[in-house]
């Protein structure tokens, strides 16, 4: 089902996801970044601005079009999957597990590539091992995502076959047009939600422009990652030179791993209160860039920054191919814009591939 429908029917497609219960998370700009957030109204969702970034920068400047942004530094992660989540409470007299929190979430004005992670996070969560403080996250979530037509330029997006258009996977998919939006419901729920904003039939003139606003997308993007066979080749650049020199640079922060939509690891950690009275345990995100991270026995296994970096990098385009039948990278460049010394991960691909 399609529809080309005036731009103040986005208003109306919030208040009816709102109407129809759902928590609706969208992009709204706050103090100078564009995060995903929940709103109350549409009047809270970022409009008219865009952003610049590039290595280790970040700035919203003003743009004609609605949703001329991709997206800041957070993501669907952490709200699926948050940074800390309560799983024991525990008193004397008492063991109480904290129980499942369930919300019903609505994602407004998303891209490609985050309709990607929340592919490959169901499959880490919700594969052969189930996770039900996921699970009930994840369970009815409705999607309404943006096709990007001004991609950043840390964007790889159309090099792992995420963007910058989405080809499925989300419950209404929109082209933001020069007048209107040309609307597609690709799921039962969508269909029901599209059949209540105005609108009209598409016309060829519609089509023609989104075409050329997708032709215009792909060639403003101008980081490439060569993804043929890479899993097998990197695995022959175990003992590149080039993992040396990036740790010269990297500061082993994690600031990587934060704000990759994909990263999944945490660690469960009991808390207990100065008298004694209680505890509490509860899982956190954790990041293979702690020294700690990969310690046995009181002795950690990855003590150079060195091997720390090849093993995220390694788990985004070589291993995670092994766990989950495809790439852990969906080309978002967040790693790239908050690095914060500037490490642009396509680049260490290429020298990687042409070292030796």
């Amino acid at each position: 089902m399609e529809k080309v429908v005036p731009k103040p029917e986005m208003g109306r497609l919030v208040d009816l996801l709102l109407e129809r219960g759902y928590r609706v998370v969208a992009p709204v700009l706050k103090e100078g970044v564009i995060l995903f957030e929940e709103v109350g109204s549409f009047s809270q969702v970022a409009r008219c601005v865009t952003e610049k970034q590039d290595r280790g920068h970040y700035r919203v400047e003003k743009a004609e079009e609605w949703f001329g942004y991709v997206h800041g530094p957070n993501s669907l992660k952490h709200f699926l999957h948050p940074p800390k989540t309560d799983l024991l409470k525990v008193k004397p007299d008492l063991s109480q597990e904290v129980p499942i929190e369930r919300k019903r979430y609505a994602f407004f004005g998303i891209r490609g590539c985050d309709i990607a992670s929340l592919r490959i996070l169901d499959k880490v969560f919700l594969g052969g091992f189930q996770d039900p403080y996921y699970a009930g996250l994840r369970e009815g979530t409705f999607t309404v995502a943006f096709n990007c037509t001004r991609p950043a330029r840390t964007c790889f997006c159309a090099s792992v076959g995420t963007g910058p258009f989405v080809r499925g996977g989300s419950d209404l998919i929109i082209t933001e047009l020069r007048d209107s939006f040309l609307i597609r419901a690709t799921t039962d729920e969508g269909k029901d939600v599209l059949e209540e904003l105005d609108g009209r039939e598409p016309k060829q003139r519609d089509y023609d422009e989104e075409k050329e606003l997708e032709e215009r997308s792909l060639s403003a993007m101008v980081r490439r990652v060569d993804t043929r066979d890479l899993p097998s080749k990197l695995l022959e650049k175990l003992e590149s030179d080039v993992w040396e020199d990036v740790a010269r640079r990297c500061l082993a922060c994690g600031s990587c791993a934060m704000v990759c939509p994909t990263c999944f690891c945490y660690e469960v950690v009991d808390d207990i209160t100065l008298d004694g009275s209680g505890s509490v345990r509860f899982r956190r995100w954790d990041v293979c860039f702690r020294e700690e991270f990969s310690t046995i026995h009181g002795n950690p296994i990855r003590k150079s920054v060195a091997s720390r970096y090849r093993q995220w990098l390694l788990h985004k385009f070589s291993y995670w191919v092994g766990q989950f039948g495809e790439l852990g990278c969906v080309g978002c460049g967040r790693c790239i814009t908050w690095c914060p010394v500037g490490i642009d991960i396509t680049e260490e691909v290429k020298r990687l591939l042409s070292d030796g």
